[in-house]
Order: structure tokens, then C-alpha cells, then sequence
């Protein structure tokens, strides 16, 4: 009796009858040979005598079965075999990511290709024929997720999943060496951060849950790089590219909403803080840009996806990293009035709308760009200069109801309406300077503007356009403040071995931080 199992029914193997001469047989071999050892069809196979059913449109329902590329019916071939019959691409991705590292590992790093595809109930295709199908997948998929790892002996592991219309094909690869068995342990446990970074691409709008991926241990593996392109509900695809090395971590999204990007130099892992230097910093960041948000009416989920890549990728700055054999560029105490978190530019860029077919140049918009550098300068490492400059701007625009009763749609209709234009600018600046190892310079500047242009229209008519502009400059001399605090801290070393810089600092990193409001940047003697 065949075997049933859930609905999902494994076929035997096809076995050829033995040869009755010489030239029979080798016909018979060949076709032995070419025929798939393993097929999964779903339910009960159709009889002979069973009525033709027709499809939704009209036309014949053909049955079809499921054919594996490699007799192999493990974890894998299953989810393969079950995800194929989906048309979401979440779901037929689902659990896949996993199950290929798993098997990868459980393979002890043997590289290997699996694919399932569907074919109409009764064909007989060939092992070549699955193959050479399988190929093509994985060459012009019409989605794929693909996950490159370089281990820390030099190997590089390759895992790649592929969906097309009627199947799907993945492949694991390992080259330029042979996996250790403490990088196939490191290897199996990426597998539930590897398809969760699958599935919150996959859920619509995207989330980014980047798990271990984003916090290699650096000494099992040197280098990832992860892309995707994935359709998105309405037929448009989104794309996600990942890189990361022992120099920068790159992130890039780009889908029908609109684009971000996060990249961090990560070369100098003297800029790096203490834990809650970095977090006050992050969470400064995390503030700008929900502030640019609600000023601009940018996509909220767009600055979700920026919020996330910006939490998760300095993340991996909290972990201790093995020395690199560079030389460090600051000295400990430079870090006092520096962010603690490594250079980064980031952006988003939203796709433009036109709403309103009157008026085609208005259009809602909303870009927004944030980045950090440090510039280490000086005739010697006693007579250094250290600069950070961090600065933001935002321009968007956005239309808005006159009458706060009536819908945009109904505005639009009867052109009552205002038209907003946002164009913000701002700026930190920290400065430190040392004459023989001496602290002589320690200052700071703090710019924002802002500028809000509002137009409205009464029945298709302006009636106004205001701007409303904004602006602050403010600049310190805080060498006195600095040399204050070290020696608090030097006494306080001495007398009790407890450090209480990072304390005191705390409760003054506002003068420095960025910071985009005019209202929120205090003068001098606000500060006393």
C-alpha cells in the first residue's frame, strides 16, 4: 500500500524491469536511470474513470505532483515540497532559510542542491531534466534569498534560495575550505536569525530583524553578505542588500515606499563608547528621527525600518572585539564629548506622490539624510586635533485638509486645501585639542533651522503662502567643564578605584548631541 502521510502522498521508487537482451536492457537502463526516484503529490492520485473538473476561469484542472530534484526526504525536501504549493512569497520561503543551514550542517559542510517542482499528474521527467530545471532557478529566480558567510580559516559558505512559478531550488556551497566543527556550530546557530531576517522582509510592510546576523562572533566568521528581492502584494519587489566586515556594515531597502540606507565605517574602534555613552546616543538618534517624521509626515514605516537598522547594527559594537592589530587613533578620555557609536551616514528617501492632477508639481515628498565623521588630525599622537561633526536635513512636503471635517480626497476634489514644504537644516560640532597631552581645547557648536512653507487654497484659489522660518546658533567653551570632571575622576580613582566620569557626563551630553529643534538648543547662560 502507499504510504499516506498528512494528506501528502510519497510515491515508490520506479524500478525498471530487468533486461530482456543486450539493446533492450540498455534502453531500459538509460530510462531506469533518467526517471526521479522520489515524487510527492498531494491528496489521492486521480483515477482513470475520476470526471474532468475545470478551473475558476473556465479552464481544465490539472492535477499535478511535486517532484524532487534528489531523492532525499529530510526537514528540507518537506518544506520545499510544502512551501511550493503557495503563492505568497512569505510562505513559500517559510521555514526554508533554517532548514537549508540545518541541513547544510548536519551534512558536516558537504555542499549540495535540492529543487521541487510541480508537474501535471502522469509526467515522467528525468533526472536531467530536474536538474537542468533546477539550474535555470536558481540563475533567474523570480525571487531569491541569497547568504554569503566568510569563516575566520578563509572558507566561504554560500546558501541560496531561489522561487519561481512552478518551483523552487536551493543550494548550500562551501568553498576554499572545510567548516570546523566550531563554525558548523556557529553555522546552525545563525539558522533562526537567518529566517527571521527572511521572514520580516517577506511580511508586508517590512520588518527588519536582523537577530545574530547582525552580531557575528568574529571569531568563527569575517564577512556576511546577505540580499533579497521579494515581490511585494502589489506585484512591485523589494530589495535588501546586507554587508558586513571588520570595516563597515552596509544595509540597503529599497521598495515600492520608498528607500533607506545605513552605513557605518567601523574601522576605528577607538570612537566606540561605553555602554551608556552609545545608548544615550542612540537613543538621541532614535529621537531626531521620529522628530523628522512627524515634522515631514514621513512614512512611518520607512522610519521604522531606519530605526531598527540603526539599533541593530551598532549593536554589534557591544560586543568585545578581538584586538586588530591597528593602532588606536584616540586615547580613552577623547571620547568624552564624542557620541560613542562609530561614523555612519544614513538616509531615507520616500517615492513621491502627485495628488493632486491640478497642481502636478506639488508633490508629497519626504528625504531625510543623518550622518557622523570624526577627523583625527595632528603632528603627533601628544599634539592631537579630534573633530565630530554630526548633522541632519530634512526636506519633505505634504498636503493637508483646510477644513479638518472633510477628507483629503474630498479636499482634492474641491481644491480646499494647504500645501506644506519643509526644508530643515542642523548641526554639532565637538572639538578637542592637545598641546603635549594637554587638554587646551574643548568646544562646542550647535546650528538648526528650520523654514515651513504653507500654501492655501480656498476652492482652487491661494489665499496665502506663509513661511515661517527658525533658526539658533549656539557655541561653548566647555575645556573648563572637562578639566573639572577629570580631575573629579582622577581623585576619585585614586581615593576609592571607582570611575564616576561616565555619571557625570550623563546629565551634560545635551550640550553636544545633535540636536534639529532651534527651540530645544539652549544659549550659555541657560546652561549655569
Amino acid at each position: 500500500m502507499t504510504p499516506i502521510n498528512a494528506g501528502v502522498r510519497i510515491a515508490p521508487a520506479y524500478t525498471a524491469p530487468q533486461p530482456a537482451s543486450a539493446s533492450a536492457g540498455s534502453s531500459r537502463a538509460e530510462q531506469a536511470a533518467a526517471t526521479p526516484s522520489t515524487t510527492v503529490s498531494l491528496g489521492q492520485s486521480p483515477r482513470s474513470d475520476d470526471t474532468a473538473t475545470y478551473s475558476s476561469r473556465g479552464t481544465l484542472a490539472v492535477p499535478l505532483r511535486y517532484v524532487l530534484e534528489n531523492d532525499s526526504l529530510n526537514k528540507l525536501s518537506m518544506n520545499m515540497t510544502i512551501g511550493v504549493q503557495s503563492s505568497a512569497i512569505g510562505s513559500r520561503f517559510n521555514g526554508l532559510g533554517a532548514a537549508l543551514v540545518n541541513q547544510l550542517v548536519a551534512n558536516g559542510g558537504q555542499s549540495f542542491t535540492q529543487s521541487v517542482f510541480a508537474f501535471a499528474d502522469g509526467a515522467q521527467p528525468s533526472a536531467e531534466t530536474l536538474r537542468i530545471q533546477g539550474n535555470n532557478l536558481r540563475q533567474h529566480p523570480a525571487n531569491a534569498v541569497n547568504l554569503s558567510l566568510t569563516t575566520a580559516s578563509g572558507a566561504t559558505v554560500t546558501l541560496s534560495l531561489a522561487s519561481g512559478e512552478q518551483g523552487l531550488a536551493v543550494s548550500a556551497e562551501v568553498q576554499g575550505g572545510q567548516l570546523t566543527s566550531d563554525e558548523l556550530k556557529g553555522l546552525a546557530s545563525l539558522a533562526d536569525s537567518f529566517q527571521g531576517t527572511i521572514n520580516g522582509l517577506s511580511e508586508q510592510p517590512p520588518r527588519l530583524q536582523l537577530g545574530k546576523l547582525a552580531t557575528l562572533d568574529p571569531a568563527l566568521f569575517s564577512a556576511l553578505q546577505m540580499n533579497a528581492k521579494l515581490d511585494t502584494v502589489n506585484g512591485e519587489q523589494l530589495s535588501f542588500d546586507l554587508a558586513l566586515d571588520d570595516s563597515a556594515r552596509k544595509l540597503s531597502l529599497q521598495g515600492p515606499a520608498g528607500n533607506v540606507q545605513l552605513n557605518l565605517d567601523t574601522r576605528d574602534t577607538s570612537l566606540l563608547g561605553k555602554s551608556a555613552q552609545r545608548q544615550a546616543a542612540i537613543s538621541n538618534y532614535l529621537s531626531q528621527f521620529d522628530a523628522a517624521q512627524g515634522r515631514g509626515k514621513g512614512d512611518e514605516n520607512l522610519v521604522s525600518l531606519l530605526k531598527d537598522a540603526f539599533v541593530q547594527l551598532n549593536s554589534a559594537d557591544d560586543i568585545a572585539r578581538p584586538a586588530t592589530g591597528r593602532i588606536p587613533l584616540l586615547a580613552a578620555k577623547d571620547t568624552a564629548l564624542l557620541s560613542g557609536l562609530a561614523d555612519f551616514s544614513a538616509s531615507i528617501s520616500q517615492t513621491s506622490q502627485q495628488p493632486n492632477s491640478l497642481r502636478p508639481t506639488e508633490l508629497d515628498r519626504f528625504d531625510y539624510k543623518v550622518s557622523q565623521s570624526t577627523t583625527i588630525s595632528g603632528a603627533s599622537p601628544a599634539n592631537r586635533s579630534v573633530q565630530q561633526d554630526q548633522q541632519a536635513s530634512l526636506t519633505a512636503a505634504y498636503h493637508t485638509s483646510l477644513n479638518p471635517q472633510m477628507s483629503m480626497l474630498e479636499a482634492m476634489a474641491t481644491q480646499n486645501y494647504r500645501y506644506h514644504e519643509i526644508s530643515d537644516q542642523s548641526s554639532t560640532s565637538t572639538r578637542l585639542r592637545y598641546d603635549k597631552n594637554s587638554l587646551v581645547e574643548a568646544s562646542v557648536s550647535q546650528q538648526a533651522s528650520r523654514n515651513e512653507r504653507v500654501r492655501s487654497y480656498a476652492e482652487g484659489v491661494l489665499e496665502s503662502d506663509v513661511s515661517t522660518p527658525a533658526s539658533v546658533s549656539e557655541s561653548r567653551n566647555l575645556l573648563g567643564l572637562l578639566t573639572d570632571l577629570f580631575e573629579r575622576e582622577r581623585i576619585s580613582q585614586r581615593d576609592r578605584g571607582v570611575s564616576i566620569l561616565e555619571a557625570q557626563l550623563q546629565s551634560q551630553r545635551s550640550q553636544w548631541q545633535l540636536q534639529s529643534d532651534p527651540a530645544l538648543i539652549r544659549p550659555r547662560d541657560a546652561q549655569q
